[in-house]
């Protein structure tokens, strides 16, 4: 965990202090709020997402049923597993 020490003008915080009051937050809650806000959205727009395909994603389902169904095997070394097909 990283500390920081903030010095803000009486105005700033007498903003942050009436906002955060409206959900029972002191100023040290409200000002974690907004960081953690303000993370989420530079996280949300650096880190790319990508869809996959349809047959990618119809593969998926079917795996992910026969493994439900108990059709699959625990693989516990994968050179192994690789080496005897």
């Amino acid at each position: 965990m990283t500390k920081v020490q903030l010095s803000l003008t009486t105005q700033e915080a007498s903003l942050l202090e009436n906002y955060g009051s409206q959900f029972g937050y002191n100023l040290p809650k409200t000002i974690r709020f907004f960081i953690s806000k303000a993370s989420e959205e530079i996280l949300k727009n650096k880190i790319p997402t990508f869809s996959m395909s349809e047959e990618t994603e119809k593969n998926g389902l079917e795996a992910l049923e026969e493994h439900r169904l108990g059709e699959t095997a625990k693989v516990d070394d994968v050179a192994d597993f690789f080496s005897s097909l």
